[in-house]
Order: C-alpha cells, then structure tokens, then sequence
C-alpha cells in the first residue's frame, strides 16, 4: 500500500503526494507534477535565496522596452494553472488580464474603466458563453465590481513595480510571478477563435512546467544550468496534463503554427528545435518570451524572441 501525504492547495483542491517518488497526484492518481529529490532541494533553495534574488522581479530594462507593455501573473509551480476554471476560460482570463491598470482595475481605454458591458464588447464571445465566463470569475473570485467598475483579484494579477512586501508574502506561499506580455497576448486572441480558447490554454497551463530562465519546457522549471535541464517533448507534455495523445497534432496546430505581428515583425507563440537529430523525441518546446518570460537572463533568451 503506498503512503501518500494529502495537501491542500491555495485553491481549495486536495492534492496526495507520494513523498518517494516527488508524484503530485489528484485524487484519481492522476500525476498533476513529477518533483525529483533534486527539484525539491532546488525549489525549497529558491525560495530561501528569493529575497537576496529581487532582480527578477523588475521592470524590464531599456535592452527589452522592445517586448513592450506587461503585467503579472502569480502562480504556483506545483499546481495546475487556475485549476477551478475550464480550458478556455483561462485563454479568455489571460487576454482580460492584459487590460489591468496600476490600481487593478481593469481599462476599457486610457480614461475609463471597464464595466461589463464593455467586457462582452471586448472578448467577443456569444452572450450565452460569456455569461458563463463572467459568472466562473466572479463565483471564483477572480473579477470583481465596485460601483459598476471592474477589477481583477491582485493575488494572481498585477502591473507596476512590485513591492519587497509582496514579493516576501508570494514567497511565503511558494508563489512564482511571470511577466505577460500585452502586445503578444493580445494578437494570439485575437487571431483564435472562441472554438480554439480551449486547445489555446494549454500555452497557459504549459507554465508551471516552463524553464524560468530560458523558456524551455521541461521537467526542472528552477534549473539554472542549461545543461542539466531536462526538456519535455510534446509527447510527454501531453501525458502530463492528460492530454490524449492521439490528438497531438491538433495540439501542434494550436500552439506552434498560429502567428502574430510584433514590432511589425511575424512571429510564433512556441517552437520546436531540433536537439540532436530528426526524431522527435530529441525535440525541445521553448515559449516566446515575448508572449511571457520570468526570469532576468535576457541574452538568453533573446534569440527565441527573433523566432
């Protein structure tokens, strides 16, 4: 009989744990996270050091103005990405999020902010789908109102500088913060189509399994040795979020073939790269940094952004 230790999440959903083996599994036994006894250590180091390691957590410098406009997402590495929502309401929530101000409210332009009429205006989703979104945020709260005016819970969301304050209670929590960047976000939703926000997603939920550094799926997230990074294939990401494989090229489509204009210049969300020959199993998934990216290594990363 294994032993497995029970946990809850932030979210309210119970977790077990198979202390051996690093499994974080859902009470199907699904496999949610794969920690190593490496990845552990590397985790609870990361954390210690989070206070002495603030570079990460500031405004893009100069070098990078070309990313453009961002805001912030918190998150937990060892949970799924906004677990209590369907698929497609966090495609539709991360393009939402890209309309925050400083104060958190949410900006239907420069000078006002946005009620939920406009919001039906601007996600451009049939009223049947979009009361169902609006009510999964608000149930869930994610979106909130005052006074008519929209805004988004600052626990998950953000934009400006942040403070040593915040910074110390997300460390606390085992929180991690990436940058999304509005321009990229923005041009993926509005190339897709209400029918794709679910398939979407998973370039969202893909995150916690996201290389903080260099943008690299893989096993490690906290790695900062390049060549100890273990690299996820679409194969494996599949198995690790119950995606059936048999549906893989669907998945491809979504994620690697769909592109946008940056800067005037045509761009991909993801790519595969070729690692040590043709077989797929040697490719390696990066994420656009212009998309999102958390970490400071800006010159390593910045050839991904040329895709």
């Amino acid at each position: 009989m294994k032993k497995y230790i029970e946990k809850q999440l932030d979210s309210g959903e119970r977790i077990i744990i198979n202390p051996k083996t690093g499994e974080v599994m859902d009470f199907n036994e699904q496999v949610i996270y794969i920690q190593t006894d490496e990845q552990r250590k590397q985790t609870k180091e990361y954390f210690k050091n989070l206070k002495s390691n603030e570079e990460q957590f500031k405004i893009i410098n100069e070098k990078y103005k070309e990313y453009g406009s961002f805001v912030w997402n918190v998150y937990n590495i060892n949970e799924k990405t906004f677990p209590q929502l369907k698929p497609s309401s966090i495609t539709r929530l991360m393009f939402l999020s890209t309309y925050l101000n400083y104060d958190g409210y949410l900006m239907y332009n420069k000078k006002t902010v946005m009620n939920k009429k406009q919001l039906f205006e601007i996600i451009k989703l049939s009223e049947r789908e979009f009361h169902y979104f609006y009510k999964e945020l608000i149930d869930n709260n994610i979106l909130k109102t005052n006074d008519d005016k929209l805004f988004i819970n600052q626990d998950l969301f953000g934009k400006g500088q942040l403070h040593k304050k915040i910074i110390a209670e997300f460390s606390s929590k085992e929180k991690y913060i990436t940058r999304l960047y509005i321009d990229g976000i923005r041009e993926l939703y509005d190339k897709s189509t209400p029918r794709s926000h679910k398939t979407l997603s998973y370039l969202f939920q893909i995150l916690p399994y996201v290389n903080r550094q260099y943008n690299i799926v893989c096993f490690n997230p906290l790695e900062e040795d390049l060549s100890l990074i273990q690299g996820m294939s679409l194969g494996q990401f599949c198995e690790t979020i119950g995606y059936s494989n048999h549906n893989s090229n669907k998945l491809f489509r979504t994620l690697f073939e769909p592109q946008f204009i940056i800067n005037g210049k045509v761009t991909t969300a993801m790519r595969y790269v070729v690692d040590k020959g043709l077989e797929k199993s040697t490719y390696s998934m990066y994420i656009n940094p212009r998309v999102y990216y958390a970490g400071n290594k800006w010159q390593e990363v910045e050839i991904l952004g040329k895709f």
